[in-house]
């Protein structure tokens, strides 16, 4: 029998650390375990290494000495892994699929804006969503006056580049925001003047499209808010499950808890026990396991080829739960700086599994 091949479609980045192991923060040897596990080879390549004239591609493959590059077969299902912005490489994946190949997480960056009016088309996801609006000087300062903490971010952002806050208080509003990045001590906070929205704001929401949205009042650990990194993906049965979440706590001087941005990944019990002593941690866990079940749902009915989500949910003082925003390519390694590293090796396993079930079904899962 040949062997089964499944692709793992990488940036260029990661796909030319591999001969030296420096892949940052692709785990090229857990895809290699899982894939073993099953029975199937994975091949890693990029989108310019594929050659649609033969069917083939130029991909790294694992052997003795560690990977070879050779020409294989084109894998009848590939897992992206790959952000595709280019016309040209979006079309080589449109031909891929009308041929027959499954590619999962075909589609992996959707803008802030859309996944919020995805979900608000939904009814069984409208009530989790913040209030937002799209960010314009009006829409700002009538939120403000509302809320009187709203945050106001990129709707193609990410890892927290470009969000900014603005708080209202009685003498003045105070605008919180960061002069450069990923540096959480690049963050500075200034007083503004009631109804004159700092200059370097309306700089930025003039230069391309943000999201005005309440700030959601969180929880809190240590004294610092927290949010919940939960990852969703499909797996051995094509379904949707929870592979794991952790919590992560925002930095002193900042409001964001991205890791890049300096925000510190935990497991997610003993932060639950602190923070609800009241209520078994089991027991929210569950809720916050549906949470994410209901929001990958929902998204993939919009998303086709969705497989793979790192759904941020923010956990309020009173218990309510929020939508903050979603992944489609989530980074994973949260788990492995929060010391679990069997959910991250988890998180690899899953897709590799997924990849088993489509090459053995051959047909995408009927659950949207």
């Amino acid at each position: 029998m040949k062997p089964q091949y499944v692709g793992i479609l990488l940036n260029s980045s990661a796909y030319l650390g591999i001969p030296e192991g420096s892949t940052g923060t692709e785990s090229i040897s857990c895809y290699e375990e899982a894939a073993a596990d099953l029975g199937l080879i994975p091949c890693f390549f990029r989108i310019t290494d594929i050659a649609l004239d033969t069917c083939t591609v130029l991909a790294w493959t694992p052997a003795r000495s560690g990977y070879v590059q050779t020409i294989v077969p084109l894998p009848k299902v590939i897992h992206n892994r790959s952000i595709l912005q280019r016309p040209t490489h979006k079309k080589i994946i449109e031909h891929l699929i009308t041929s027959g190949i499954y590619v999962f997480n075909a589609h992996n960056r959707y803008g802030k804006d859309l996944v919020h009016r995805m979900l608000a088309e939904q009814p069984e996801t409208l009530a989790l969503l913040p209030h937002t609006a799209p960010a314009r000087l009006g829409s700002i300062a009538l939120m403000l006056k509302k809320h009187r903490d709203v945050i106001v971010k990129p709707c193609s952002g990410s890892v927290g580049l470009g969000i900014m806050r603005l708080q209202r208080g009685r003498q003045h509003d105070r605008f919180t925001y960061s002069t450069s990045s990923p540096s959480a001590a690049a963050w500075r906070s200034a007083p503004t003047r009631h109804g004159r929205l700092p200059a370097l704001l309306r700089r930025r929401i003039s230069r391309q499209p943000f999201l005005v949205q309440e700030r959601i009042p969180l929880v809190k650990y240590g004294g610092n808010p927290y949010d919940i990194r939960i990852t969703v993906q499909r797996g051995a049965q094509g379904t949707w499950e929870v592979t794991g979440m952790f919590a992560r706590t925002t930095p002193q001087g900042t409001f964001v808890s991205n890791i890049a941005q300096g925000g510190i990944p935990l497991p997610i019990e003993g932060v639950l026990r602190d923070s609800f002593p009241a209520i078994p941690a089991c027991q929210l866990v569950e809720r916050l396991e549906h949470f994410g079940l209901r929001i990958a749902a929902a998204l993939s009915r919009h998303m086709p080829y969705a497989a793979d989500f790192g759904i941020d949910a923010g956990l309020a003082s009173d218990g309510r739960l929020f939508f903050i925003e979603c992944n489609g390519r989530d980074q994973r390694y949260g788990f492995r700086k929060a010391g679990m590293d069997q959910v991250w090796k988890d998180t690899y396993r899953k897709p590799m599994a997924f990849a088993a079930y489509l090459l053995q079904k051959q047909a995408w899962p009927e659950d949207e």
